[in-house]
């Protein structure tokens, strides 16, 4: 099981150096508000190197084409140590995500923390996420998580992309998928693996036009097939296959099933308006029949033959947070009772492991999200939201004119 994900062979680009501003609702207002400066450590080599007792397989956490990944207690904290393979464009792909991730920094990101160089390797270190990938959540997972849970992380991660594509210039990811979302200990999701990523900035299109289309077979936007292609709705694709992949538990490229494709499948099923086909049968279903077609609508949306038709980021994160509110997360894994979920900061009990430590990882916020689940308290996030039930819906307005518009119409893609 890979804490952070392994990909394949892909071309990498090294971004521009120009320090990054907030997301903004102005252009203008984005340059002049810069961020705090975000405080990365450089360790010493040979402390990584005794914290993971010398890159031992008893502090090995993953394994894949572009490196390992150990598990080590650096100052006290525990850390995820990224040791990349000897390939040169490997090597590229830790300086993209030290450049990336050295000026963004968000409590929905597996967060840079330090870096390591000495004549051999480039070290990464990063946030410890204790409870492995999403991809192993959903796949390998006997008992997968409930409705309320799945679209919660739908939801963090759809805000950790708008985060990306709000900064000014643009960060697209490029590779967005389960095995890059992982799963801290309060069970909050969060996106890693930025060494695809590229800033698109006027200082950066030559960086663009040479940098190949890069990303995983089965999340890849057919759109993007030369550099010139690249946009944020490239991420909008990727995230749709993403969001199927929860619905359905099934694979975004399953050669168990015909078609291997999960959009070859599931967009032809909810064009028929046949729901429950795609919805993964291990979890109880969802009750209200608005809230699955609206699910599989927003997905659908995503993925859009014509990414100019695609929805934004912002929209999508829009529309998941009203449907947040209308699926409460009940439990995970089973635990009906929403007291049995704590123990130590929102760690269920079954789960829990010493060697991990006590101190709770994220911010305020997510703390407070993993102690407090259902029992009633408010988004600390959007204060401005109206917490009734017609409030909820009112968000999905336009979403669910689509809905009467287009499922009429067959037109989804």
């Amino acid at each position: 099981m890979g804490y952070l994900s392994c990909k394949a062979d892909s071309a990498i680009a090294i971004i521009s150096t120009t320090p990054s501003s907030q997301a903004s609702s102005s252009p203008s207002t984005s340059r002049t508000k810069q961020e705090k400066p975000i405080k990365i450590r450089q360790f010493n080599y040979s402390d990584i190197e005794a914290a993971t007792d010398g890159f031992s397989d008893q502090k090995l956490l993953g394994k894949g084409s572009h490196g390992s990944v150990y598990k080590a207690v650096l100052r006290g904290r525990h850390v995820a140590v990224k040791k990349p393979s000897k390939d040169l464009e490997i090597g590229q792909e830790v300086d993209n995500e030290i450049e990336i991730l050295s000026k963004i920094h968000s409590p929905r990101f597996v967060n840079l923390l330090g870096f390591a160089n000495d004549t051999k390797d480039r070290l990464l270190v990063v946030e410890f996420m204790s409870n492995g990938t999403l991809y192993d959540t959903l796949h390998s997972n006997s008992r997968p998580p409930n409705w309320g849970r799945r679209i919660r992380m739908a939801l963090q991660i759809a805000k950790a992309v708008d985060t990306l594509h709000s900064q000014n210039p643009p960060v697209i990811h490029r590779d967005i998928k389960s095995a890059n979302v992982l799963i801290d200990r309060n069970f909050n999701a969060r996106l890693g693996d930025f060494g695809l990523a590229l800033r698109c900035g006027v200082d950066d299109d030559y960086r663009l036009k040479s940098t190949p289309p890069a990303g995983t077979i089965g999340y890849l936007d057919p759109c993007y097939v030369t550099p010139d292609n690249l946009s944020t709705k490239t991420d909008v694709f990727s995230f749709g296959i993403f969001l199927l992949e929860i619905i359905s538990g099934r694979k975004a490229i399953d050669v168990g099933h015909s078609p291997s494709s999960i959009v070859d499948w599931a967009i032809p099923l909810i064009k028929k308006g046949k729901l429950g086909a795609i919805y993964d049968p291990r979890t109880v279903p969802l009750k209200d029949p608005m809230i699955r077609k609206q699910l599989a609508l927003i997905a659908s949306k995503c993925v859009r033959s014509c990414r100019e038709r695609r929805p934004s980021m912002k929209e999508v994160v829009d529309w998941l947070a009203a449907l947040s509110k209308l699926v409460p997360l009940h439990s995970w894994n089973g635990f009906n009772n929403p007291c049995m979920m704590v123990e130590t900061m929102g760690r269920p009990p079954e789960l829990t492991n010493t060697q991990f430590g006590s101190r709770p990882q994220g911010d305020g916020e997510e703390i407070l999200e993993g102690i407090y689940g259902k029992m009633g308290r408010k988004s600390v996030m959007d204060t401005r939201r109206v917490y009734s039930d017609l409030g909820f819906r009112s968000n999905l307005m336009e979403l669910m004119a689509w809905t009467d518009a287009e499922t009429d119409g067959l037109n989804l893609v």
